[in-house]
């Protein structure tokens, strides 16, 4: 057998193991099949239209990692570059010295990451698939929405549990959110959303108030406050529950 043939062979072998082991949890959960198949494929994908947006790079330790990667390579290729030069003048003394390339060093440094990417990732589905097999609720549940703005509260709520009331954070991610009703654009194009925020600058209310004119002519509005969650009002109420709310709340968000 050639070894191109054993490294498919070893690739195949792998590539079986890994889709067994992902596929090992889905024999033991609650969820209807079609919804695994048409919901949970896709489910990374809105996970990262919605947290993207709120990654925050820290430049300073970007450019540290660069400068240090940097003399890593350097350091690295003289030292191999010295290694290599002294095993082949002691097994062959007779031969030209090869030098040893820039490029080879850059692949081991990359395979480094790799491996160590590879290691991250193990853990990481491992973890989570011993979480799946665990927990003895469905994965996934249709949700039906009466309305879009019933959804739009539903999202907000959402976004204050993923940014855990945090009024800053939340205000970002309100910022990035799309709507998932067909034709839906972003959620502040079809809302305006005011968050109001206590003295610890958590979200303590919103407004949910519609933008777009279908919605408008629908004529109500969601309220949750404290008092009550996601109370539809008629927009007749709206001015009064502003007025409200902006003389118990000192600070607010507007979007």
């Amino acid at each position: 057998m050639t070894a191109k043939k054993c490294i498919r062979v070893v690739c195949s072998i792998l590539g079986l193991l890994f889709l067994s082991f992902l596929a090992a949890p889905f024999a033991l959960n609650h969820t209807p099949l079609d919804a695994m198949l048409t919901c949970l494929p896709f489910g990374w994908w809105h996970f990262l239209k919605r947290n993207i947006p709120q990654i925050n790079f820290n430049w300073g330790l970007v450019v540290t990692g660069v400068v240090c990667s940097l003399l890593a390579l350097l350091v690295g290729n003289w030292f191999i570059s010295f290694l290599f030069r002294q095993i082949q003048a002691n097994l062959h003394p007779d031969r030209p010295v090869r030098k040893w390339r820039w490029s080879w060093t850059i692949c081991l440094y990359a395979c480094i990451w790799i491996f160590f990417l590879i290691a991250l990732g193990a853990a990481g589905v491992s973890q989570q698939a011993k979480w799946l097999i665990d927990y003895d609720q469905p994965w996934y549940r249709v949700r039906r929405f009466s309305s879009e703005l019933t959804y739009a509260d539903w999202a907000i709520q959402q976004l204050l549990m993923d940014n855990k009331q945090d009024l800053e954070r939340t205000r970002k991610a309100v910022l990035a959110e799309y709507g998932h009703w067909p034709g839906a654009k972003m959620l502040c194009e079809d809302f305006n959303i005011i968050l109001y925020g206590d003295s610890s600058n958590n979200v303590a209310a919103y407004l949910i108030i519609p933008r777009d004119p279908q919605l408008i002519a629908k004529g109500n509005f969601i309220a949750t406050v404290p008092e009550g969650s996601g109370l539809t009002k008629p927009l007749s109420q709206l001015q009064p529950m502003l007025s409200e709310l902006d003389a118990k709340y000192s600070s607010r968000a507007n979007h």
